[in-house]
């Protein structure tokens, strides 16, 4: 009877024993499956937040080298500034003045300083500073060059020979100047004549000061920046 007893014993140890080892080995597989998932997710995450700080690091990047290639430009504009105003600083400040926009030098010449009134003829003084401009975009080949002709909106005086009005009088007097540069020696596909006659004012006043600010001519100096981008390996 006790032996009896012991075997319904032993055999009810046994399985809870196994019934114990299930529950155990089912909770392992569980955590394992649950660890594993959460080890997935980790990786998962990790691979965005690596493309994130890949992208991040793309972008400071194209950041930094945008603000170098900036500031190199800057740099080549302020030096070709600087050259053009060493080499026409003889010349009254009113009827001459270089300034920098919209990344172009603008050499500004009143029509009092190359023109007699009326006229398409450079006189002495204009001569002297074309030529004088010209030397130094001889020695800087990357610039190109625009000449644009403006005047006031006064009509052209009537039975002036090969002048209509306003336009004609502005062109004839870009064409006159990039003529005297391509023959002082600038290559003649490095410029271009414009004629803008009134229609562009500096001041849109009516009096004689107004009107005698707008009778110019500029010469726009536009630098070539490509060589700087490939320098700084950035795609213009």
């Amino acid at each position: 009877m006790k032996l009896h007893y012991l075997k319904a014993f032993l055999s009810l140890l046994l399985c809870t024993t196994l019934l114990a080892s299930c529950v155990s080995s089912k909770k392992y597989e569980d955590l394992k499956a649950s660890k594993e998932a959460l080890e997935r997710e980790q990786a998962a995450s990790q691979q965005k937040v690596d493309a994130l700080s890949a992208s991040l690091k793309e972008r400071e990047q194209k950041l930094a080298d945008m603000e170098r290639a900036m500031n190199e430009q800057q740099k080549m504009l302020d030096d070709l500034k600087s050259e053009v105003n060493m080499a026409l600083q003889g010349f009254n400040e009113g009827d001459l003045h270089v300034s920098i926009k919209d990344g172009k030098v603008y050499v500004s010449m009143s029509d009092k300083l190359l023109f007699a009134t009326g006229s398409t003829k450079v006189n002495a003084g204009g001569q002297k500073a074309i030529n004088q401009l010209v030397d130094v975009l001889k020695k800087n080949q990357q610039v190109g060059v625009m000449v644009e002709g403006h005047t006031d909106d006064v009509s052209v005086a009537s039975g002036m020979k090969y002048l209509t009005d306003n336009w004609d009088l502005s062109v004839l007097r870009a064409t006159e100047i990039t003529r005297m540069m391509t023959d002082k020696g600038l290559s003649p596909d490095r410029i271009t004549p414009a004629g803008r006659a009134f229609y562009m004012p500096v001041d849109t006043g009516r009096s004689a000061e107004a009107k005698a600010k707008n009778r110019r001519t500029e010469i726009i100096l536009t630098p070539d920046f490509s060589e700087l981008y490939k320098i700084l390996g950035i795609k213009a």
